[in-house]
């Protein structure tokens, strides 16, 4: 087998019926497709089974995040190459192959494609390392300006192969063997800052990361983490946590815990004047909303990480306890 294409599916049935039946009509026999379900539809399920033959789906009962479907579908791929592809991704057989010829050509360790929306709008497809000094947008906009080759802006129009420091997991190719020798997909993250997290791994084995502009696919960005309210505010919440987990794992000394408290000052004090406004608006605002239960969940956060001494996502705990 030379290639599994590894998807986690949330909810996003539409979004998948259109990233299956844009790869359907040509796929080829040394391939393999595996779809594993969060929080499984058991109807839904046995629908696209019996739609979609070619597809290996695996039922997960839990929405146990990003990383750990992506863990859960690894274990039954049997490709020398690993694809991981959101639901929301429509790519053709052709970009693919694409995408697997310049990695094999360059020598690439992680590789991802250009990625726009559904209406040609350019996504940001990789970025530089978390790092205490990026923490801040305004900072992060300034050292781009003042060092551009190290700071390389990932909105910027690129058309050659460009090596930076991660690529997002929302199309993202490696090799089984690198992808099992730094350790694949950390438990440490519910769900985002995962492929950094990966990406970091792989950089500081020596792998390359890059980003490839001449092959492009289109991703309906949010397909799954904007269904509603509660999913939304969810998910953000997700980002700040996971940025606290990326800093545990990845800073030490002072710059660790002065990266933490950076965290929390840029976004806390927002929040909570965004909760006192949902108040003030009686909660009739969808965007409020969300930043008002983002709030409560943030507070909730920061109890426990008191409590326990743990930076680690209550939902990332779940999915280690369950692994045990």
């Amino acid at each position: 087998m030379r290639l599994s294409i590894v998807t986690v599916n949330y909810k996003s049935w539409g979004h998948l019926e259109s990233a299956l039946e844009a790869l359907a009509g040509d796929f080829p026999d040394d391939w393999e497709m595996i779809v594993v379900d969060n929080e499984s539809a058991e109807d839904s399920l046995e629908t696209f089974a019996a739609r979609y033959p070619w597809v290996n789906f695996i039922a997960n009962p839990d929405n146990s995040g990003f990383g750990h479907g992506c863990t859960i579908g690894v274990e039954q791929a049997a490709g020398a190459q690993l694809l991981f592809m959101n639901p929301d991704v429509i790519a053709k057989t052709s970009d693919i192959q694409s995408l697997i010829r310049i990695k094999e050509q360059h020598g690439v360790g992680i590789i991802a494609p250009r990625q726009v929306s559904a209406n040609g709008k350019a996504q940001k497809v990789f970025d530089d390392f978390p790092s205490l000094l990026n923490q801040s947008k305004t900072l992060k906009a300034l050292l781009r300006v003042l060092m551009p080759s190290k700071f390389p802006d990932p909105r910027a129009e690129y058309e050659d192969l460009t090596y930076c420091d991660w690529v997002t997991g929302s199309v993202l190719l490696i090799d089984r063997d690198d992808y099992d020798a730094i350790g694949g997909w950390s438990p440490d993250y519910w769900m985002y800052v995962e492929d950094a997290d990966l990406c970091r791994k792989a950089h500081d084995v020596g792998l390359s990361i890059a980003y490839a502009p001449e092959v492009e696919v289109i991703h309906a960005h949010g397909g799954s983490s904007r269904l509603n309210v509660d999913v939304k505010s969810m998910t953000k919440l997700e980002v700040i946590i996971s940025k606290h987990v990326y800093t545990m794992n990845h800073t030490r000394g002072f710059a660790r815990w002065l990266t933490h408290a950076l965290i929390i000052l840029l976004r806390l004090p927002m929040l909570i004047v965004a909760g006192l406004l949902d108040l003030l608006t009686l909660r009739q605002i969808p965007t409020l909303r969300v930043r008002s239960k983002m709030l409560t969940g943030l507070i909730r956060y920061y109890g426990g990480v008191i409590d326990s001494g743990s930076w680690l996502s209550p939902r990332a705990m779940v999915n280690q306890l369950s692994a045990e």
